[in-house]
């Protein structure tokens, strides 16, 4: 087995620094840029946009998405249309596609696939030298097929794919979800779990532990009926407490008689860094792999609920080996109408995060992407 990582020596920024490089980077006049971003109520949905309009003024072409769930509340369609208005002002001529993440006769989760065909009718990469996959205002779900779409499309050309995520936990927390209940895997990640070839192998469920997401959790556990719990917890956070909380919420299911999780099955994960998360994926995983390669082998299944920074980590990893993401679709988001007032400027929107998924800056070593 080749244990080397993809993305072992990843190309990527935070912060400040992911700023600057974005200004520079972007304003070489060879750089002909897409940008597929989220269109609907997060009040991250157009900085990226503004950032890459600056950069790249005039050579930045937009792909924003509307994702259409079931009776919206109407201060999510307001503040959902005063973000298209502001991308179509800052990137003239982009394309805004709308598609359902429910299907409309039994509810059953079908953004994933949806997304995917609106980008091979819409997203045409001929003239582009880079394209952006902003994730800051995208679900998980359609984040994750999103980004193998056009990694998959970028590894047969000479295309760069960068992601983008405006990472500020507090904000993705403040999002209270009703769920629909029914777990299901995003369009490419159900992998082979579920497949009976695999049906003695040792199966290990590594669920990002999230504020609110308890019962969420709870239904993809009794899915999954994994073998092995290892909860991710946010370490160092931008919140020192946070982690302690975590436990707080979900210690009652650490036991025995429920996911059975002691001190050592914790997975610790830097909140800053989705690149730390990865490796650490990935390094269980060939750890796994020998323990149980003569017993049945050994499946991953990854549920990402918690920051979007970290679920980057969580993606990168699933599809650098296959992994299966099970998780359960929001059906309807009741945010605090404070937190869609764009004119607020003390609300914080938090760090960029950069991370280049593939393209010329791994060049010289022969890969894809990463080493």
């Amino acid at each position: 087995m080749n244990n080397l990582l993809r993305w072992e020596r990843c190309v990527n920024h935070r912060g400040e620094v992911a700023e600057a490089f974005v200004r520079d980077y972007f304003a070489g006049e060879d750089r002909q840029v897409g940008l597929i971003a989220g269109a609907g109520f997060d009040p991250r949905s157009v900085i990226v946009a503004e950032l890459l309009a600056s950069a790249a003024p005039g050579r930045v072409r937009g792909l924003f998405l509307r994702e259409e769930r079931p009776s919206p509340h109407s201060h999510l369609l307001t503040s959902a249309e005063g973000n298209v208005s502001r991308l179509r002002k800052l990137l003239p001529g982009s394309l805004v596609e709308r598609f359902d993440i429910f299907d409309k006769a039994d509810t059953a989760p079908v953004g994933g696939r949806r997304v995917i065909e609106l980008l091979r009718r819409n997203l045409n990469p001929a003239g582009l030298t880079d394209l952006v996959i902003d994730c800051s205002a995208l679900s998980i779900g359609v984040c994750f097929s999103i980004t193998k779409y056009c990694y998959q499309l970028a590894v047969a050309s000479a295309l760069n794919v960068h992601l983008a995520v405006l990472d500020h936990p507090a904000t993705d927390g403040a999002f209270q979800a009703a769920h629909c209940g029914r777990p299901s895997s995003p369009h490419g990640f159900q992998g082979e779990w579920q497949l009976d070839k695999w049906s003695k192998a040792a199966k290990l469920w590594i669920p990002q532990l999230g504020r609110g997401k308890r019962l969420v959790l709870e239904e993809v556990h009794k899915f999954v009926n994994p073998h092995a719990v290892c909860p991710i917890l946010p370490f160092p956070s931008a919140t020192p407490r946070s982690p302690d909380r975590l436990i707080e919420d979900y210690g009652e299911l650490f036991q025995p008689s429920s996911w059975d999780v002691d001190a050592r099955d914790l997975i610790y994960a830097h909140e800053k860094s989705p690149l730390d998360l990865y490796r650490t994926i990935l390094r269980l995983a060939d750890a796994r792999h020998r323990v149980f390669a003569d017993t049945g082998g050994s499946q991953i299944i990854l549920s990402p609920v918690g920051s979007k920074a970290l679920a980057l980590g969580m993606l990168m990893a699933a599809i650098e080996r296959g992994f299966a993401v099970v998780l359960v679709e929001s059906l309807a988001y009741n945010p605090a109408p404070s937190v869609l007032d764009l004119e607020m400027r003390t609300i914080p929107r938090g760090e960029l995060v950069h991370i280049w998924l593939h393209g010329e800056a791994y060049a010289a070593a022969g890969q894809g992407g990463g080493v």
